[in-house]
């Protein structure tokens, strides 16, 4: 019986040159309701290591009122930048690759995506993965990041929401350059579940969700184990090797304040245990345990962890 507990990935931070312009998307075009609106506190800026004269703006949204999965976009002021996965192919290593989020009907959704400025890596295609059967298309938009469009069918799900991007960030994914190596780390030192694993790999040249050439679609497998870090399966994250292929590494770009996907923030009941629990399973915490604040929680215990492909993982929990 362990005295802490892990409640959700609560929110993905969206670092963006253009806060405007990805608030329309996801509001104005997805549907996706605001929490609050806030600047952020000058001990999160400290806590990052960033100086005392740069600053943020902050929007905290969420799809259907909907608690975990949520998107806190952000835009800094006053401090250099770089787009953390520049150009980036999804066989590329290195933060967060994309984000995943469920739509009513892919093929409708892609072709008003593109005429908002989005990209498709390929034409929406009909995947299979591992117990999955569904509709998916790969998308680059502003800052380089990818999201990912799906429309499951079997196991058939109903999407209640009736406005474009109905759920939460339900899943993302991470390229990393040694799975075995990554699911131990998430496994063994942070105490993730794995809720399934499989492969995706071709029998023969072809168009492919990736946007691999087709010379290369049946010489690349993409392995991939779906973990989950509190146990359930409304959030959960992937990671993935694309065994055939060498790409770009991004790992050193993927931190504050750099744009893009930029660190996930977990809440935790009991963060000293835990945080005890992970350091004597080796883990090396890259930012120590502090308080600081952060809307609409307010004081907050945090500290944070990097995965071996340098994704940023914060745990807090809420003192006040």
């Amino acid at each position: 019986m362990t005295d802490y507990k892990i409640i959700n990935i609560r929110e993905v931070i969206y670092s963006t040159g253009n806060l405007k312009r990805v608030l329309t998307f996801f509001e104005d075009y997805g549907g996706w309701n605001r929490v609050g609106q806030y600047k952020t506190d000058p001990s999160v800026i400290s806590n990052w290591g960033l100086g005392t004269e740069v600053s943020a703006d902050e929007v905290l949204i969420q799809s259907d009122h909907y608690p975990s999965g949520q998107l806190r976009v952000m835009q800094f002021h006053n401090v250099e930048q770089e787009v953390i996965r520049s150009s980036q192919q999804p066989w590329d290593v290195g933060g967060i690759m994309d984000i995943n989020l469920r739509v009513h009907e892919v093929s409708e959704n892609f072709e008003k995506l593109r005429d908002m400025g989005w990209h498709g890596l390929s034409d929406p295609m009909l995947q299979v993965m591992g117990p999955f059967k569904l509709y998916d298309i790969l998308m680059r938009g502003y800052d380089d990041v990818i999201i990912a469009f799906t429309h499951r069918l079997e196991p058939p799900m109903e999407l209640k929401a009736q406005i474009n991007l109905p759920t939460h960030v339900y899943k993302t994914t991470l390229t990393v350059s040694d799975l075995e190596a990554s699911k131990s780390f998430f496994v063994d030192q942070l105490g993730c579940t794995v809720l399934t694993e499989y492969a995706v790999v071709k029998d023969k040249p072809q168009e492919n969700m990736f946007g691999l050439p087709f010379n290369l679609a049946d010489k690349v497998t993409c392995k991939a184990v779906i973990l989950s870090i509190h146990g359930g399966t409304d959030v959960d994250f992937q990671i993935v090797e694309f065994e055939g292929v060498t790409g770009k590494d991004f790992s050193s770009k993927a931190v504050p304040p750099n744009k893009g996907f930029m660190l996930y923030r977990v809440e935790v009941t009991g963060i000293d245990s835990y945080y005890e629990y992970v350091t004597n399973n080796g883990v090396v915490v890259c930012r120590d345990l502090e308080d600081v604040v952060i809307e609409p929680y307010g004081r907050v215990s945090i500290f944070c962890v990097n995965s071996p492909d340098r994704a940023l993982f914060e745990f807090f929990e809420r003192r006040s």
